[in-house]
């Protein structure tokens, strides 16, 4: 009896081994398709210095709460890693797992999710808005038959920049300020004039909706965050508060946490995007088409094509150097930056900061999320292919 015990009891302890092997084993594996891999001597150095770029930055008197910051190069997750509190004061770090909102870097998501319905044939770039919300008129008769859907993705409606970004604030609905576009006088024809938007940009999503007769959370689940398992990734204020591991919004004067709050969710297509940056590292990859199962680079190509040139003093770029040209695409600004022409965009949202860019002809890409703000964030793009360019041409010259 004590024998036949005994040996119960290795079994089962045989048992519990395989089942742990077998765990780790699929976690690699899992690891692998998202593309990590041991780091080379050069992407070491590469990773190194980005590390001790950030660190240094928590040693200054206006420290950022947190941080999370991920970099690819060639298909490879080079690194996505967290620095920092979730809350200043609190001791509770941030990791590659805790949720940021993203703010504008939403924008997109929104500019894929409509390029991959258009692959369908279930829209294309020249629909017609009229033709998908029935009761949409703009000031100008004209305008209204003649907006489309790539007018709204390119930020070109002839809408004044912000439109009705006050009613958005004090928490009004998509269906209650619709209508009242008819009362805002525009600044130039549809297509004509780059005016930033955020209700007017989320007018794809009914047209979207209706299109697939699925709601817009749920393409967006459908289409992205399932097939390129984005598990942490959502688009609603429900699951944000639902979170467990959430870095919490911070005051950009004083880095005291703010009240987190639910606005901007009534424009999902413009700001309603919560994410890892895990998940942004996989996201970044995707844009470079590294997920052809998932999203083309056949798919990807309308929404890189500049379709309006900027100033290049712009509030986000003025303070970068050596800026060739500024313009933007769909969901997408377009940077030459020191002869690089990159995919970039910014978001700034309750106390979220986020950056992202990355280049096709490099094959490379960085992704920064934080839950404050400083003056380093706005840089954190140029200082990063700055590290990169410099230990490219180090490399080279050996």
């Amino acid at each position: 009896m004590i024998i036949e015990k005994r040996w119960f009891g290795y079994i089962v302890l045989l048992f519990v081994i395989v089942l742990l092997k077998s765990c780790i084993s699929t976690h690699s594996e899992e690891n692998n398709l998202l593309g990590e891999s041991n780091l080379s001597a050069s992407e070491q150095v590469l990773i190194d210095e980005i590390t001790n770029t950030i660190e240094e930055q928590f040693q200054l008197k206006n420290a950022p709460t947190g941080m999370a910051a991920a970099i690819v190069k060639d298909g490879k997750i080079l690194m996505k890693k967290g620095f920092g509190w979730k809350e200043a004061g609190g001791k509770d770090s941030i990791d590659e797992h805790t949720v940021f909102r993203i703010a504008s870097l939403s924008k997109g998501f929104a500019a894929v999710l409509a390029s991959q319905i258009v692959m369908e044939k279930k829209l294309n770039w020249t629909s017609k808005v009229k033709d998908y919300i029935p009761n949409f008129q703009l000031n100008n008769d004209s305008a209204t038959q003649v907006l489309n859907m790539k007018h709204l993705l390119s930020q070109s409606t002839g809408l004044p920049r912000h439109t009705y970004g006050n009613l958005i604030e004090a928490g009004q609905s998509m269906e209650e300020m619709i209508p009242r576009l008819k009362e805002v006088p525009l600044v130039a024809a549809p297509g004509q004039v780059m005016s930033y938007q955020n209700l007017a940009y989320s007018l794809v999503q009914p047209m979207l909706e209706k299109a697939t007769k699925l709601r817009y959370d749920s393409l967006l689940k459908q289409y992205i965050y399932k097939p390129l398992k984005m598990f942490n990734a959502s688009t609603d204020y429900e699951s944000l508060m639902l979170e467990n591991n959430i870095a919490l919004p911070h005051s950009s004067r004083n880095s005291r946490p703010m009240e987190q709050q639910d606005d901007y969710f009534s424009v999902l297509p413009a700001a309603g995007v919560n994410a890892s940056i895990s998940d942004m590292a996989i996201w970044v990859n995707a844009l470079l088409g590294h997920h052809p199962e998932v999203i083309t680079l056949e798919s990807l190509r309308p929404i890189y094509k500049q379709n309006n040139l900027l100033p290049k003093n712009n509030p986000w770029s003025r303070k970068w150097e050596n800026v060739i040209s500024v313009g933007y695409a769909m969901g997408w600004r377009t940077i030459n930056y020191k002869g690089q022409k990159l995919i970039y965009h910014g978001g700034y949202l309750n106390g979220y900061r986020a950056e992202m860019a990355f280049c096709l002809e490099e094959d490379f890409g960085i992704v920064v999320l934080s839950n404050s703000f400083s003056r380093f964030l706005m840089r954190s793009v140029p200082i990063f292919f700055d590290i990169y360019n410099q230990k490219k041409n180090e490399k080279d010259s050996m």
